[in-house]
């Protein structure tokens, strides 16, 4: 008996995928900050514009720990043209979750979004 027939006998390469069988595409709605929007997952795309965060922002919106977060955050600003508190933390978190480590990436944030997902 030949050694990589042996290996192969006792080493499968795991279970098959059913021939003709595939993963359909879904359509589903986030409940979002900035109301419901639309997402469609595609199994077998490699990358999508926004990834995960929709579902993370719904997350964060049915727990209310965003809402908790910027209540209870001591940022302040003086200036009557100073944003309010909460649009500088939704800018600050979805730039962190875009992976950015730099001041100058967060204003790619503010460009990106017409109508951000955490603004209410």
């Amino acid at each position: 008996m030949n050694d990589e027939k042996a290996l192969i006998a006792v080493y499968p390469m795991g279970e098959p995928f059913p021939a003709g069988i595939e993963t359909a595409e879904t359509d589903g709605s986030v409940d979002t900050f900035a109301g419901k929007i639309q997402v469609k997952w595609v199994p077998g795309a490699a990358v999508s514009s926004l990834g995960q965060m929709p579902f993370f922002i719904e997350f964060l919106k049915t727990s209310e720990q965003f809402d908790k977060w910027v209540e209870e955050c001591p940022l302040q600003y003086k200036s009557p043209n100073a944003p309010r508190k909460r649009d500088v933390l939704g800018t600050i978190l979805l730039s962190v979750l875009s992976g950015h480590w730099r001041y100058a990436h967060i204003s790619a944030i503010r460009k990106r979004w017409r109508q951000p997902l955490i603004a209410r």
